[in-house]
């Protein structure tokens, strides 16, 4: 008996994380190609380019 309820509570949440899931893929996004991640290498590069200047200083990366 115990056995059928821990399987149905792990459906359960499985479906509330699915329907959660899909339901944040559907929502409309930013216009950036990142939407709202802020994992991903790319999005932390563009984001250091657009908040400094950049310089042609090997030294210090690319900003000043």
């Amino acid at each position: 008996m115990i056995q059928n309820i821990i399987v149905f509570v792990i459906i359960a949440i499985v479906i509330i994380y699915s329907i959660y899931s899909i339901v944040k893929n559907v929502r409309k996004k930013d216009d950036s190609a990142c939407g709202e991640c802020n994992g991903c290498d790319i999005k932390k590069e563009i984001n250091k380019n657009v908040s400094c200047k950049v310089t042609k200083n090997p030294t210090n990366c690319g900003c000043s």
